[in-house]
């Protein structure tokens, strides 16, 4: 599986204030040249975001 695919197996819950509800992670392709080792951006049915993770270092 490649990055846009664990990417998009992660799921967001947004919240209208009411419900929350599950949404898939896209991966920010127009910003993808700023990814780093310890973090990508995407984008979330709030907006844009960057998922985080622990560096390998």
């Amino acid at each position: 599986m490649g990055l846009r695919g664990i990417v998009e197996s992660i799921s967001y819950w947004a919240s209208d204030g009411h419900t929350e509800d599950p949404h898939t992670l896209g991966l920010d392709g127009g910003r993808f040249r700023d990814a780093d080792e310890a973090w990508v951006p995407v984008i979330t049915p709030d907006g844009p975001g960057v998922l985080l993770w622990a560096n390998s270092d």
